[in-house]
């Protein structure tokens, strides 16, 4: 618990240098004061190249935002083209209620559920499986190490639902998914998490993009619990403006995509071939890894989608986050990089870009400080007219009203009232990171679910195409 205190305060430290930093600026030149900076102390060929970098990755997410934008129906209607191909493939098409049932039957895919102590949110997650419309599918689940009532929860009355109680030494993501595969018969396996819930189509138009090239089929992410508090709302905000364009871009311009942990399917024989599953922080990150250096291709599938539970508190959300950046930086010696790949670089190498804000927001913050009990600055520091600064923050936030008004249509609009507050929240990166260097096991960071509404799920279902 100390621990936990000690991270969070360290989110509070840098919102309080962030926030002393903009009221200090925008006092000075809304009175029209001229800053007196300290001559002796000059900072400005150590700062110089932190406000580069930071300056740089906005100008990036700004390109990578006006991508998406442009290409947001070309990625959907490339997945429904590739849908409608297989359907008429397959021959006559099922029809019940004027909706398709399935494209192609005789695949068989695996739904690997690993749980651990998830019988709160488990019978409904496999209950929600058995919905797909692509209807030759089994349902693992993996009761891994369980002492609650998850393997009870799991029993669904469908002989395609398989339920098994594991017992290791050892705990871990990976070692549950492995016995998943050994357990599965199909030619598809699919991840999902206990909380997941899948549009009723997933399946059926994510196999299609299996055409010869692709080895793995990522779905798209949406929020299952965006309401459920002021954190998860800003969890949801921060993946729609990064996860789903990011993806979305890198697919359509031939790069590299990789899996997000859930949500996704996999060819079992690439699999296999591969290794299968080790039990790493990220074990998504990691497989991505091993499948590009072998030359196989994962594709990202926006209209299947997988609505998962984001952490409902803030010190949850930081041990998952610090998870995920110790398995990430443990990654960097494995990555597969491009030369001309500079999205790839870019999302690799954005440690540095926290490291950057954090020692600028620093520098910024102390010589605020120091200016309000004393009058002047200590130091000099390399810095940029802040006229300019409003335009690219204002950049910033309005393409991303636009990608949000892309995404939800009007409901856009209500999500962009949060970008404001998400800028300030997003400086628990720093807090993640740093936390990060010190965790030792996958058990010790394990997200906690089960903060959905029955009202919220019953919104996604009314949403889902039947």
């Amino acid at each position: 618990m100390h621990s936990e205190k000690r991270w969070i305060a360290l989110f509070y430290v840098m919102v309080s240098l962030w926030l002393i930093s903009l009221t200090s600026t925008l006092y000075q030149w809304i009175d029209g004061i001229t800053p007196i900076m300290g001559s002796e102390i000059n900072l400005l060929y150590f700062t110089l190249p932190l406000l580069s970098i930071i300056f740089f990755y906005t100008f990036v997410s700004i390109f990578v935002f006006s991508l998406y934008l442009l290409s947001f129906n070309k990625a959907k209607n490339y997945q429904l083209q590739k849908f409608n191909e297989a359907r008429k493939g397959a021959g006559s098409p099922i029809i019940k209620n004027n909706a398709l049932i399935q494209v192609n039957p005789s695949n068989l895919c695996s739904i690997i559920i690993p749980s651990s102590n998830e019988e709160s949110v488990i019978r409904k997650t496999v209950s929600n499986c058995l919905l797909q419309t692509h209807t030759n599918i089994e349902v693992i689940v993996i009761c891994h190490n369980c002492n609650d009532g998850t393997f009870y929860e799991a029993q669904v009355e469908d002989n395609r639902v398989r339920v098994f109680d594991l017992r290791t030494s050892e705990a871990g993501k990976g070692i549950a998914l492995n016995e998943g595969v050994k357990r599965a018969n199909g030619k598809y396996i699919m991840i999902l998490d206990s909380d997941g819930m899948l549009s009723r189509d997933f399946i059926e138009k994510a196999l299609p993009l299996f055409d010869g090239y692709n080895a793995a089929i990522q779905g798209r992410y949406v929020p299952s619990n965006r309401n459920h508090s002021l954190v998860t709302r800003l969890l949801a905000l921060e993946g729609d403006l990064w996860s789903t364009p990011y993806m979305t871009v890198r697919n359509l311009i031939g790069k590299k995509v990789f899996l997000g942990g859930t949500g996704y399917i996999i060819r079992k024989d690439v699999l296999n071939e591969v290794g299968n599953f080790t039990n790493h922080l990220v074990d998504d990150f990691e497989l991505s890894c091993r499948l590009l250096k072998k030359k196989h291709r994962i594709a990202f599938a926006p209209l299947s989608i997988n609505y998962d539970e984001k952490p409902p508190t803030f010190d949850i959300m930081l041990r998952q986050r610090a998870r995920w950046g110790r398995g990430f930086m443990s990654l960097l010696k494995s990555v597969v990089l491009e030369p001309r790949d500079v999205l790839g670089h870019i999302y690799w190498l954005s440690p540095i870009a926290t490291i950057s804000g954090l020692l600028m927001l620093s520098i910024i913050g102390f010589n605020a400080i120091f200016n309000i009990l004393f009058g002047y600055y200590l130091y000099s520091y390399a810095f940029v007219p802040l006229q300019l600064w409003f335009i690219v923050v204002g950049t910033m936030m309005g393409m991303q009203t636009l990608l949000l008004v892309k995404q939800y249509g009007a409901r856009g609009l209500k999500y962009a009232a949060y970008l404001p507050v998400y800028n300030i929240f997003s400086l628990y990166h720093v807090s993640a990171l740093i936390k990060g260097l010190f965790v030792k096991s996958w058990n010790s960071t394990k997200t906690v679910h089960g903060f959905i509404s029955d009202r919220e799920r019953q919104q996604i279902e009314r949403e889902q195409v039947l």
